[in-house]
């Protein structure tokens, strides 16, 4: 028990073991009936109360009228209706005024009246309108407490407690808007948070079954517990999360790569490049890669649709035939041709070198590269080549046809890989085509826009791997890693 001596005194003269009741004068009892009549007036702001009763001639403190007005509102409360009218008045003109301040519904000139020249009000205006909860709460505090309004009140309309509304005010009072609303930073003990987050980095990087749980990988529940049996120290999860994050550590997927296991990637790739670098007006490469086959039917794929609206796509369809192309990517005009073929075999690629020869008549040689699939390198399509180039050497006009082979599995460095992919988005994605014949128009159609497309907007095939570390810097296509050589595909 706490007790001044005065109290101890009081009690052994009255003779008994309770404390006495002391009773103290307030000087605001006085103007009871001004401040009953102020307060219903007022609307129960007790700053403007407080100011009428001063211009009056009053002299009390704020603190003893709001101690008067709690006290006589208890009191009232439970002898009559007349204080209890005053509490719900107020409780009932706060909220009212917080939904129109809260809604927008407050207009500009009355919201400049309350409250005057305070600083920062179209800050807490907009955060208590736009913010999260936390943030709506504080502004509300704010403007309410500025606009009279008891922290009582503020609190019992906020379901917030009397201690944390007053804090807000504390706050903002000495700091203002940004320390309010900005990010708490935790007063501590940065030796001891370093040594912490030293112990959780050594369990990181050592493995969980290494230490006894049946896991690969860590959760936050087994690092509490694995600290806290190592070190004997009790750790929360706010605090181990906390020091993980600020470690610049968090939840990352391993990224598949695709490499190349070719053992002469580096003279492939060396040799594609110094071909791309040496091309003169009169030659030019093309990147070759077939599309499909693919079956047309009614298929799937995203699009703009209602939240309520999701199409349906049978598992079993009859199709209605299958569509396959091979297609050749000129690296210097984007310009795409095609043909359409029966199957993915040598007999395609021979008819689209074939094309590519009668298209490019006036050049004098066209490199071709494409991937290493069995039937790009068979001996029959190596002596059909050679016998091709023999015979057009008797000829007066017409290019060379020189085979440039990527490496095993680096479909990443053929960029015509993304057009077909993008024409795949474009036409073939949520489509339901009638036949084949359909399909084929609506994949020529794509290609002959994509080719105006670039006659008119010139650039080369390949986006950004051309223009930045394609020519200059061999070192990111050494290792053959997908990862460290960024295609940028041409979707379009």
């Amino acid at each position: 028990m706490r007790a001044s001596p005065n109290t101890v005194r009081c009690i052994i003269k009255s003779g008994t073991a309770e404390v006495p009741k002391i009773h103290r004068s307030n000087k605001s009892e006085a103007y009871r009936t001004q401040i009953l009549e102020l307060y219903s007036r007022c609307r129960g702001n007790l700053v403007r109360v407080h100011k009428e009763l001063v211009a009056q001639g009053a002299r009390f403190s704020y603190q003893a009228l709001t101690r008067f007005v709690r006290q006589e509102c208890v009191r009232e409360n439970h002898s009559s209706d007349v204080g209890h009218s005053h509490v719900t008045e107020s409780l009932a003109a706060a909220k009212e005024w917080l939904a129109e301040i809260t809604y927008g519904w407050r207009a500009a000139k009355l919201l400049t009246k309350e409250f005057g020249d305070l600083s920062g009000l179209s800050i807490l205006l907009r955060t208590v309108r736009n913010g999260t909860l936390l943030e709506r709460k504080k502004a509300a505090t704010i403007l309410a407490r500025n606009r009279g309004t008891s922290n009582a009140v503020i609190a019992n309309i906020l379901h917030a407690s009397r201690r944390s509304t007053r804090r807000y005010f504390r706050v903002y009072t000495k700091a203002g808007a940004a320390a309010l609303f900005g990010r708490s930073t935790r007063v501590g003990k940065p030796a001891e948070d370093l040594a912490k987050t030293h112990r959780i980095l050594e369990l990181l990087h050592s493995r969980p079954d290494s230490i006894g749980f049946n896991r690969m990988n860590w959760t936050q529940c087994d690092l509490i517990q694995a600290y806290e049996a190592r070190h004997h120290e009790t750790i929360s999860r706010s605090a181990l999360a906390r020091l993980i994050r600020k470690a610049g550590y968090g939840w990352r997927k391993a990224r598949r790569v695709l490499t190349s296991p070719d053992p002469n990637y580096q003279e492939k790739v060396e040799l594609l490049v110094m071909t791309l670098r040496s091309l003169t007006t009169s030659e030019m490469l093309f990147f070759i890669d077939e599309w499909g086959p693919y079956q047309v039917r009614k298929r799937s794929g995203k699009a703009y649709r209602d939240k309520d609206t999701v199409p349906r796509i049978p598992r079993h369809q009859v199709p209605r035939g299958t569509v396959s192309l091979a297609a050749a990517l000129s690296a210097t005009t984007n310009q795409i041709t095609w043909t359409f073929v029966a199957s993915k075999d040598t007999r395609s690629m021979m008819d689209l070198l074939e094309i590519l020869h009668n298209q490019y008549h006036d050049k004098s040689k066209l490199y071709v590269t494409w991937d290493s699939v069995a039937w790009h390198n068979s001996a029959i399509l190596t002596e059909w080549l050679d016998d091709f180039n023999e015979e057009n050497r008797k000829e007066p006009a017409g290019p060379m046809i020189e085979l440039v082979p990527l490496p095993t599995s680096a479909q990443f460095l053929n960029a015509i890989e993304g057009v077909l992919y993008g024409m795949t988005r474009a036409v073939i994605h949520n489509s339901d085509y009638k036949c084949t014949e359909d399909m084929k128009l609506a994949i020529s159609r794509h290609f002959d826009q994509r080719n105006q497309h670039f006659k008119d907007h010139p650039k080369r095939a390949g986006g950004k791997i051309w223009e930045m570390d394609f020519f200059h810097d061999l070192d990111v296509l050494r290792a053959g890693d997908e990862g460290q050589c960024q295609t940028h595909r041409t979707y379009s």
